[in-house]
């Protein structure tokens, strides 16, 4: 084939994906014999200069973040009609591509991806207060060997660093994925907006279906700020109580009511993974996007003791952190170590007839005799 473009040292092989401002391209390093991604963006296409100065900024933040669940960038750099940088390849389809046919994934796929994205933004926030500011399914790469890869931060944000300016209240991100207050273009974003994202990606994964559909850029985000969604239980039985309430609260409208580090996230998703129930994410006086239901009896009676609402989320976590298991077991011990019942007023009634029965008798015998 001939090349596309031209970059000494590189071999393009065929295109992988194409967006609305840049194209990605297979290639190979010669020098080192391996398979790279290339990501190019053409210098004559009708952008402003920001989205140049956006591009670069995207390289220089990928590049900053070394980690097993972030795609790695290696190079970049700048030829005659086009700029580019070079990349880490995954083999493998995104998670967006591994749902395309609307059939939600298995809980268990979708509880790894979960904790592998949540690593990489904590990572990425605690490390370098970086958010990612377009978590979806479309940028995570499911890597053949399982791996999950958080790709994709044209949009980060540095939190305290001056980021490459954007026209007044422009909107970026997706729609269908991003929170309210990356709707009412807040500029005091944080790890919550990721936490949201990630929320809403779980539940497009968990039931095949988008958030807020297919309506126009403009509607979907009054949506995000006003409107809420079905359960994701209601969509995919199959899904347990523990996802439901992890993306209830993720998804929660404000950021002061989603989890407030990554950490606890990371702690309630393996509790799920584990099988063990989570505390209830929200009281009634918080709205989430994701429309509250209410838990199966059996679960209830263990999940959400009488004045839980009213405990802080660290003391709920202690106190509630059981599983219907266990507490079926422990129901169990109850019985056995029970103490019998008082058996005394059956013994004696019973022995009262024994001996009425043979008195009875006696008398019988002695009138015939």
């Amino acid at each position: 084939m001939q090349e596309p473009f031209q970059i000494p040292g590189y071999t393009f092989v065929s295109k992988i994906a194409e967006g609305g401002m840049a194209t990605v391209w297979k290639a190979r390093q010669e020098k080192l014999d391996r398979v790279v991604a290339v990501k190019v963006l053409m210098k004559d296409m009708d952008a402003s200069p920001d989205v140049f100065q956006r591009f670069i900024y995207e390289a220089r933040a990928a590049a900053s973040l070394i980690h097993p669940n972030v795609v790695q960038v290696i190079d970049a750099g700048e030829q005659d009609h086009f700029m580019y940088y070079i990349m880490e390849y995954v083999p493998g389809m995104t998670a967006g591509d591994a749902i395309e046919n609307g059939r939600p994934m298995k809980e268990k796929q979708l509880l790894r991806i979960a904790r592998e994205v949540a690593e990489a933004l904590d990572y990425a926030w605690q490390e370098h207060h970086v958010v990612h500011c377009d978590i979806k399914p479309d940028n995570l790469l499911l890597h053949r060997n399982g791996r999950t890869k958080v790709a994709d931060l044209g949009l980060a944000q540095v939190t305290g660093i001056a980021a490459v300016e954007i026209e007044e209240g422009m909107t970026l991100g997706t729609p269908n994925y991003f929170p309210p207050e990356q709707a009412l273009v807040e500029d005091n974003l944080d790890c919550r907006a990721d936490m949201y994202a990630l929320g809403a990606t779980l539940y497009h994964l968990g039931t095949g279906q988008v958030p807020f559909g297919e309506d126009d850029p403009e509607t979907v985000a009054a949506h995000q700020v006003h409107s809420q969604l079905p359960n994701p239980r209601e969509l995919n039985p199959a899904l347990s109580w523990g996802l439901t309430c992890l993306i209830e609260r993720l998804m929660a409208k404000k950021a002061n009511d989603r989890y407030q580090d990554w950490a606890d996230v990371l702690e309630d998703i393996h509790a799920v993974e584990e099988g063990r129930l989570i505390p209830y994410p929200l009281n009634e006086s918080v709205k989430s996007t994701v429309m509250h239901l209410e838990p199966p009896i059996r679960e209830a009676r263990v999940a959400r003791p009488a004045g839980a609402i009213k405990v802080p989320v660290h003391r709920q976590k202690a106190a509630l952190k059981i599983s219907v298991q266990d507490a079926e077991a422990m129901h169990a011990r109850r019985q056995v170590h029970a103490k019998p019942a008082n058996i005394w007023p059956r013994v004696l009634a019973l022995g009262f007839v024994v001996v009425l029965m043979y008195t009875f008798t006696v008398l019988r015998m002695q009138g015939a005799l």
